[in-house]
């Protein structure tokens, strides 16, 4: 895929960005408005049966330029703190890393030959989203699965049923779908996929309704540590702020189970340095709807009536990169403060790593491997039609990336060989 050059932080990023999705085959918003409810028919490059694609079914091990096997090694070492039912599962399984989702060739061959269809229901259309469709196709292809739709439900439960109840007569065989929606309201909304005996892969949320397994209707739930996330970030703001720092916590105000647990994890370890005082307004919680803005992709207008009544703060909390953290940076240089106050935030993108090298507002940012996530999604569901599906919840490695980091090793782990950083970030 050609490489595309980009200049971020100037009014022309959003078209840009808009052409890097399209050019990976991703449904996006019009100019000003939402991709809720679009779709768009994708032509399949499936590998014949019994030619074993390595490259897309084996896992990939973590590059040593950004900690190689010590990274798996430290989270182990940090410990377990999402189970399952945090995410609104049924009951607790047991979680395994990425790396042992494993297919042989003549599974993959078996498979291959039950001629399967697919569609992906994803909840938005950042880096984040396109690199975890990315790793989903890949598999798709690899094990001869034709993806028959993808789209985009925007953030809105309402319209992930309405973009399934489109998809249903297609009569795919696998659904992948997930995000940020209640798991109260997802055994509902997944029912008619239920009904028609489709097999459901997670990413990050569940229901208490739908059991996971090779006798469940979801194979999986695939997610990482959100609440060890929360504390990998609080360690490395602290690591990157020994002398400490006024933190301005404000966050988009939301239901979602693993939004939440990754903010608990990071105000909780937070409380453990006392150099770094939590400003916000009222208590420092994400279930705090008088701390947040309550649409993220507008968190301008709540950032600088923030800043404006908390003049003392020097770094910010951003929920995830874009659009939060690129809104409140908009707000910051609004306000001329962008000498003075950094932000941190998660979801590594090419405005992140822009930032992060030319000293931008962004000054810590979070990668986890959502490429992987695409692809253990597939790859469970696929296995779960030869009865090997045994994996119930995955996990897949997240690590914080610094000014000082190698920006193309991170932003390739996160995003896979398909989705190349764009010069102007990694070059």
């Amino acid at each position: 895929m050609q490489r595309l050059s980009i200049r971020p932080l100037n009014g022309s990023l959003r078209t840009v960005v808009r052409v890097f999705l399209l050019a990976l085959g991703v449904a996006v918003a019009p100019a000003g408005g939402h991709a809720q409810n679009s779709a768009i028919d994708l032509t399949p490059h499936l590998t014949p049966c019994g030619t074993y694609n390595s490259a897309a079914l084996d896992p990939r091990p973590v590059p040593e330029a950004i900690g190689g096997r010590a990274m798996i090694d430290k989270l182990l070492k940090q410990g377990f703190h999402t189970p399952a039912t945090m995410l609104g599962a049924p009951e607790d399984v047991p979680p395994t890393w990425y790396d042992q989702v494993r297919v042989t060739a003549e599974e993959a061959k078996q498979i291959c030959e039950k001629h399967l269809t697919a569609v992906y229901i994803d909840w938005a259309t950042a880096p984040y989203n396109v690199a975890m469709n990315s790793g989903a196709k890949m598999v798709f292809d690899a094990l001869g699965i034709r993806l028959l739709r993808l789209s985009s439900y925007s953030f809105n439960p309402n319209g992930l049923s309405g973009v399934l109840a489109a998809m249903l007569p297609l009569k795919p065989n696998i659904l992948l779908t997930g995000g940020v929606v209640d798991p109260a309201q997802l055994g509902a909304i997944m029912k008619p996929a239920v009904d028609q005996g489709i097999a459901i892969s997670l990413w990050a949320v569940a229901s208490p309704k739908l059991a996971i397994g090779q006798d469940g209707p979801v194979k999986s739930l695939v997610s990482y540590d959100f609440y060890g996330l929360g504390l990998q970030l609080a360690d490395a703001v602290h690591q990157q702020y020994p002398d400490g720092a006024e933190f301005g916590y404000i966050h988009w105000i939301n239901d979602s189970p693993p939004v939440q647990a990754r903010e608990h994890g990071f105000l909780d370890r937070l409380k453990t340095y006392p150099n770094i005082h939590i400003v916000t307004n009222g208590e420092a919680s994400p279930s705090n709807p008088a701390s947040g803005f309550v649409n993220g992709n507008s968190p301008q207008a709540f950032t600088q009536a923030f800043l404006t009544q908390h003049p003392n703060i020097n770094l910010l909390f951003a929920p995830w990169e874009d659009p939060p953290a690129l809104g409140e940076g908009s707000a910051i240089r609004a306000l001329n403060l962008e000498s003075k106050i950094k932000i941190v935030t998660m979801d590594l993108g090419a405005d992140g790593i822009y930032q992060l090298k030319h000293n931008g507002v962004i000054a810590l940012d979070m990668a986890q491997d959502v490429y992987d996530a695409g692809r253990v999604m597939a790859l469970t569901a696929a296995l779960s039609f030869i009865g090997k599906a045994k994996y119930p919840y995955v996990l897949v490695p997240t690590f914080p990336v610094f000014p000082t980091s190698d920006m193309t090793a991170a932003w390739d782990f996160m995003h896979g060989p398909e989705m190349k950083c764009p010069e102007a970030a990694c070059r």
